[in-house]
């Protein structure tokens, strides 16, 4: 908890939490947070480089480096397939075995409202996304690898915590 809050709250843009705590004790590991603010940029390098060679040793370099690339918004694409997110959720339980998190979040896909827009890639195979994948390096791969990121994060409907 207290690196994501850190990694959060170094950007400049982002300037509130929402937080989870189930138990007030919960509240006491974010405020941790708070002494460390003034070394984010001493504390999260290291951290955030380990991440990035984890990923490039499971996923490859060029992958890690290049997946985002030219890929179309979910607006733009046939079916409405969020193609970003599944490939980022995708690279998420792959790399660092985040499956229960990328599930729950892929699962938001469809009934997420704004906050989290987009289809999944169930109906992948009936879609044609070629013309909309033609500028990025994986186009001939993409297919395939949202058929994979469907069967693996693939399950019953999440619907945001506001709404059930």
């Amino acid at each position: 908890m207290v690196f994501n809050d850190l990694f959060c709250l170094s950007h400049p843009q982002v300037h509130t939490l929402s937080l989870g705590a189930a138990k007030p004790q919960d509240f006491d590991e974010h405020l941790k947070t708070v002494e460390l603010l003034e070394k984010a940029a001493e504390i999260l390098p290291p951290i955030l480089t380990r991440l990035e060679l984890e990923a490039i040793a499971t996923l490859g370099e060029e992958w890690v480096k290049t997946w985002h690339i030219n890929l179309p918004t979910f607006a733009e694409t046939p079916g409405q397939v969020n193609i970003y997110v599944i490939l980022w959720l995708w690279n998420l339980a792959i790399a660092y075995d985040m499956l229960d998190y990328a599930k729950m979040r892929y699962n938001l896909l469809g009934s997420g409202d704004h906050w989290f827009p987009g289809n999944k890639a169930d109906k992948i195979q009936e879609l044609d996304l070629q013309d909309c994948l033609r500028h990025n390096p994986y186009a001939d791969k993409i297919i395939s690898l949202l058929t994979q990121a469907h069967q693996l994060l693939g399950g019953e409907a999440v619907q945001r915590l506001s709404q059930s």
